[in-house]
């Protein structure tokens, strides 16, 4: 409504009976079907006390007849100017013009006021589209995430209108087309104005609607919450879901539920409507994401809750078993005391399932206990857990359920004992050998890696030897036994080596404790089972033995040369022989390399043999080839030094001479 005020200044001079009179009444020129208007007027003196005013208004032909009061009777008490009283046009005014007249209750008509145009409002009306109701006089509904349209009605035939849509009673900017596109909800209206008049319907109630539905799931018995969407159980155990909380309340729902817990066949997840699952709840007893479809009856507003992922955990009736190391062939669940074996599960998920091993001890006992640190689908079984026969088992465990495995037995064999007799360090004499027992109750004895074999064995070679003793689950048990020879190292000298015819000379012998001399041809002898003696040689050339005994029984031989020289010079037969080579100079410069008895062999095959100063022979040769070069038996090479040498032929001395050797000169 609007309440129009405006400057349009009349003057009537109409006299009441009693004098009184009204002036400067005035009203707009033109109004709308439903305005208030004002007419203002001034009241002349004398006021006439008790007198008030009111306003009448012509139908469309001008006549009072019947008369239309459009206006508040308002009592004035004294003389004024600038009075005002509101009028009111009907709504159902017919469109013309119309008189007004100002009427008081003592005087009758005061004055009238013709050609007051009164404009019919523009019809308003909304009609919405895609909404619905939930009972009649609601509010527009329409789904969430969809949109509504509320579109204005139309002018006459050559009219215009002017459109302003509203949102909670508030000019909504831009929108002045006669369709509005709802996508949120709230109060709307338009207004629409023709010329001077317009007509504002009232709001119009527009709400999205969305369920809001939330499903959860029923605690029970082997279900583990991982998160407020995740549940894990074990094969066999039914969760129950249900709707948990459903926004706003009102509509009715149906609904249906939605599974992922198949793939095709290209290994794609397929999702699909379980088939007659129409109820607020739902069992589920397999692995799966899970959603619920929540339907509004009316209006088919569908809401998809976030999903709930199910996983059932199935844990295999798995086994363990002893897997065999490289080195096996197959595996054994019998070990020696230093072996271990490993055991281990099959069908296991690192990561999904924990693992712990259990020992129970005695084996059958069943008192199991978790071992620390064994958490892993396979361990090592060995003495540092038990040394023992034992029972091994896994639990697995995936939170919600768990599984034993079968028992396996592990036992533990003691090694066999092994002992040496006489001992396992034993001396004996060169060339002679030693019986070596062994005692224990293994089953089998190896030597030095079958060497020899058996309990009893002759050793006369010395050494170590590794003996091996093999017991119950070939259990092997080492030993070692160090055999030597008693140690013996006879010597013997002469001093001198070279004597003249009669003389004698003292023979000295070391390395025992019992001594025997005894000489190559016959020799008397000082005190022939002493380490000292003196011997007289009847021979140009004897060698003398010494035999030794130490005290461990063990004997050695060692001898030496005493040379008889019987002529003042070196040379015999020197007048038939000639100059004889004194010298070598092994050195390889073809000059006295090598000694040098050609002429004095003259053809005979004779034999060469060499000494050293006291006697010890260091070279010898049945038949010399002339080709000595100051060696030893051995080809070593000798060190510089004076030897002598003896060349016969059928046993008689041919040569018997001092030989020099410089091997560097």
């Amino acid at each position: 409504m609007r309440n129009v005020l405006l400057a349009f200044s009349f003057l009537f001079a109409s006299v009441f009976v009693s004098a009184q009179s009204v002036n400067s009444v005035t009203l707009p020129p033109s109004a709308c079907q439903g305005d208030t208007i004002v007419m203002t007027f001034s009241i002349t003196s004398p006021y006439n006390l008790g007198n008030t005013f009111y306003v009448e208004m012509s139908d469309t032909a001008g006549s009072f007849t019947p008369s239309t009061i459009v206006s508040n009777v308002t009592p004035l008490n004294t003389v004024s100017t600038g009075n005002t009283i509101d009028v009111y046009v009907p709504d159902n005014a017919i469109q013309g013009a119309y008189k007004f007249r100002l009427r008081s209750s003592q005087n009758g008509v005061e004055t009238v006021i013709s050609n007051i145009v009164i404009a019919g409002n523009p019809v308003a009306s909304i009609t919405a589209v895609n909404y619905f109701q939930l009972f009649p006089g609601g509010p527009l509904l329409f789904c969430e995430g969809d949109t509504a349209m509320l579109v204005a009605n139309q002018p006459p035939l050559g009219q215009a209108y002017d459109y302003q849509w509203l949102e909670g009673g508030a000019a909504m900017a831009g929108e002045t087309n006669d369709t509005l596109y709802v996508t949120t909800s709230g109060a709307y209206s338009i207004e629409i104005g023709q010329g001077l008049c317009d007509t504002r319907l009232n709001d119009t109630l527009v709400n999205s609607l969305d369920p809001y539905a939330e499903i959860g799931v029923s605690p029970g018995m082997g279900i583990t919450f991982l998160s407020n969407d995740s549940i894990q159980m074990c094969i066999g155990t039914v969760a129950t879901l249900g709707v948990t909380s459903l926004a706003p309340p009102g509509p009715t729902y149906t609904y249906q539920w939605i599974k992922t817990d198949s793939v095709d066949i290209f290994g794609n997840t397929v999702t699909y409507a379980v088939p007659g699952a129409t109820n607020q709840t739902l069992d589920v007893s397999t692995t799966g994401m899970v959603y619920l479809e929540v339907t509004s009856q009316p209006g088919g507003c569908l809401d998809t809750t976030e999903g709930i992922f199910v996983q059932v955990d199935s844990i295999p009736n798995t086994k363990v078993e002893i897997k065999a190391w490289n080195w096996q062939t197959f595996p054994t669940n019998t070990l020696c005391l230093t072996d271990s074996v490993q055991l281990t599960s099959t069908d296991t998920i690192i990561g999904t399932w924990d693992y712990q091993w259990q020992v129970a001890y005695p084996s059958g006992s069943g008192n199991w206990l978790n071992l620390v640190n064994d958490t892993m689908p396979w361990m090592v079984v060995d003495t540092s857990i038990i040394a023992d026969t034992a029972d091994y088992r896994l639990v697995i465990d995936n939170g919600t359920c768990n599984f034993f495995t079968n028992d396996t037995t592990i036992g533990f064999v003691n090694f066999p004992t092994l002992s040496i007799l006489p001992g396992d360090s034993l001396g004996f004499c060169a060339y002679d050998s030693i019986l070596v027992s062994l005692g224990g109750n293994g089953l089998s004895f190896s030597w030095n890696n079958g060497q020899y074999v058996g309990k009893q064995n002759f050793i006369n070679t010395v050494g170590q030897y590794v003996i091996e003793a093999s017991g119950v689950n070939n259990c092997k048990t080492y030993d070692t036994l160090d055999v030597y020879n008693f140690p013996l190292a006879a010597a013997a000298t002469a001093s001198p080596t070279v004597i003249s015819p009669g003389e004698s000379t003292l023979l000295s012998a070391s390395g025992g404790s019992m001594y025997y001399w005894f000489a190559s041809s016959p020799s008397t002898f000082s005190n022939q089972h002493g380490a000292n003696s003196f011997a007289i040689p009847t021979a140009d050339t004897t060698t003398y033995y010494v035999q030794v005994q130490n005290m461990n029984g063990c004997t050695d031989t060692a001898s030496v040369v005493v040379i008889v020289d019987e002529q003042d010079s070196t040379i015999i037969n020197a007048e038939i022989y000639g100059n004889l080579q004194n010298v070598i100079t092994p050195n390889g410069d073809g000059m006295n390399d090598v000694l040098d008895l050609y002429e004095i062999m003259n053809g005979d095959p004779c034999e060469f043999s060499v000494y050293t100063r006291w006697g010890t022979p260091v070279y010898h040769q049945e038949v010399y080839n002339n080709a000595w070069g100051g060696t030893t038996d051995g080809g070593n090479q000798l060190e510089d030094g004076t030897y002598y040498f003896i060349l016969t032929h059928d046993n008689k001395i041919r040569v018997k001479a001092a030989i020099t050797v410089l091997n560097n000169f």
